[in-house]
């Protein structure tokens, strides 16, 4: 690599081989690890959602279906966020 003008007029940044190594390896590792956290929080959504609608398809009282139906909303909620659909607490 050397400093060849660009077609824009500045000239071409020169990248160390291990600075670039370590700068592909870090992203790749940061976007793995949100795939396992999405992943992770999708199971956990699908975990309170199912337990929620069997709660309501079995329930006979008001207070299971109102605890039952929070399942599934609280479900819903944390699939929103893995998902980005809604801001994270994060921000």
């Amino acid at each position: 690599m050397g400093t060849e003008p660009k077609p824009d007029g500045g000239t071409a940044a020169e990248v160390d081989r291990e600075e670039l190594y370590a700068v592909v390896r870090t992203a790749v590792r940061d976007a793995l690890l949100d795939v396992v956290g999405t992943v992770a929080l999708l199971g956990f959504a699908l975990l309170f959602v199912a337990t929620g609608a069997r709660g309501l398809l079995e329930t006979a009282g008001t207070t299971g279906a109102v605890v039952s139906l929070a399942l599934v909303v609280l479900g819903f909620a944390i699939a929103a966020v893995a998902l980005d659909l809604v801001p994270s607490i994060r921000e």
